[in-house]
């Protein structure tokens, strides 16, 4: 620091006309006990370092620095200091920070948290004509879907049949074509929940060529995450379920609207009501017990922290290691990421030419429940209240991807069960389980 103060108290503080105010200072107001900031860029130890602050990797030393988010210019920044990433919190000694911008996976922002199931079908006589019958589904959902084509016809004339399957017989099974003309064959793409719809088989007519580990991820245990099949989350009131409020802003402006309307449920219930039938004609014993829907909804709905129980307790930076690596061989031959959310957050990187950052790929994560949970509870929902929120200021100020509360979804490296994982829903403000398949944003978090 260029200047060091020590004042009694705050009026002493704001009198002292000679206080450096254009220049990185630091003031102690005493009888507070709190340490103030003033000037542009301040820089400050790792030791003061808060949320909102920015993490910059300073090239000249080659070594990593804080400035305070309350001191934040951009366009006065000097050009030896490359912004790195954005403090969220503390953990022990440790600063927790989120990435500036969201991870990217071919080319998109918007990721699956496991790969797609994907088959080949080739062999069709195309000179002579024919006729070849697909099954899709198992059970009482198992569906025999016939194709007919005549002599000369083209692989866009049989893909133009299975594509009025796909989004009319068999439209919620998950299923998309394509043709592939450089192989002759066209290929089969699964995103769904279940197992039930992404079988496929070939009765007769062509034939079918599946990847050489035949895993459907989407819809299977990692086998590396959770021990059990289905890892839960804990409520303030001691229920076990697949989501908890986070963000207590958008989770009451989302519930008092969109809970169920039913009538005497009592304390310790999964089930949440709207504001509108919390009366004591309607839910007595929960209004005996709470003086608002608000004391209700974040007394019973929001997630327990800190907690000692399922999901809470995994960690992030491990299971990123765990499954961001793993690959298998697609249908087309490529080794591929069986996990483009974790590979996408492992891949993630601040480098500078010359220089080792310690924030290049392999230290950054997706994040945990835990971590999520405290990324995002205190997030503005939009950019019109971003003056109250440290994070999403410094963030802005920056030009970088956001992480409002509201309208943003972002996965987390914890598994829910066979086909979903946890993530933050900003259309409802809770941690809950979203269906593998599904994109959704990645926000890589560290630790330094």
């Amino acid at each position: 620091m260029s200047q060091i103060n020590k004042y009694a108290d705050k009026a002493a503080y704001e009198s002292d006309t000679a206080r450096l105010r254009t220049l990185s200072s630091e003031s102690y107001i005493e009888n507070d006990g709190v340490l103030l900031y003033d000037g542009v860029n301040a820089v400050v130890p790792k030791s003061a370092a808060g949320v909102g602050d920015l993490v910059v990797f300073d090239k000249t030393e080659g070594v990593l620095k804080f400035i305070k988010g309350a001191t934040l210019v951009a366009d006065k920044m000097p050009a030896e200091l490359v912004p790195a990433g954005v403090v969220y919190g503390r953990h022990g000694d440790k600063v927790r920070i989120v990435s500036l911008e969201n991870a990217i996976f071919d080319g998109s922002t918007s990721i699956q948290w496991a790969a797609p199931y994907e088959v080949a079908l080739w062999g069709f006589d195309l000179a002579a004509g024919g006729t070849a019958v697909l099954t899709f589904g198992t059970g009482i959902y198992k569906v025999d879907l016939p194709l007919t084509w005549g002599a000369g016809a083209k692989l866009s004339d049989i893909h133009a049949q299975i594509n009025s399957f796909v989004t009319g017989q068999i439209k919620d099974y998950g299923w998309a074509s394509s043709v592939d003309e450089a192989n002759s064959r066209i290929i089969m793409s699964s995103n769904t929940w279940s197992p039930v719809f992404s079988t496929i088989g070939v009765v007769s007519g062509c034939q079918i060529t599946r990847p050489p580990e035949d895993v459907d991820y989407q819809t299977t245990l990692t086998g590396v995450l959770i021990e059990v099949t289905n890892d839960y989350i804990r409520c303030k009131n001691g229920v076990n379920v697949s989501f908890a409020g986070c963000n207590p802003e958008r989770f009451l402006q989302y519930y008092s609207i969109n809970g169920r309307d039913v009538t005497n449920i009592v304390p310790g219930s999964s089930i949440i009501i709207r504001e509108s039938v919390f009366t004591e004609e309607a839910n007595p014993e929960l209004v005996a017990a709470y003086a608002t829907y608000r004391d209700y909804l974040f007394g019973e709905h929001l997630a327990e922290y800190p907690s000692a129980y399922g999901t809470m307790l995994r960690d992030g930076r491990m299971n990123t290691a765990k499954i961001g690596g793993l690959r298998f061989v697609n249908i087309h031959g490529e080794s591929v990421p069986c996990y483009p959310a974790a590979a996408a957050a492992l891949d993630y990187s601040v480098t500078v030419e010359g220089a080792t950052t310690g924030l290049e790929a392999g230290a950054w994560w997706m994040p945990s429940v835990e971590e999520m949970y405290l990324l995002m509870r205190d997030r503005a929902l939009t950019a019109a209240d971003v003056a109250k929120d440290p994070v999403n200021l410094s963030l802005t100020q920056l030009g970088k991807a956001t992480c409002y509360g509201g309208g943003y979804s972002i996965k987390t490296s914890c598994e829910y069960n066979t086909n979903s994982s946890f993530v933050y829903e900003g259309l409802s403000g809770y941690i809950g389980s979203q269906y593998k398949a599904v994109k959704a944003h990645v926000r890589p978090v560290s630790e330094i």
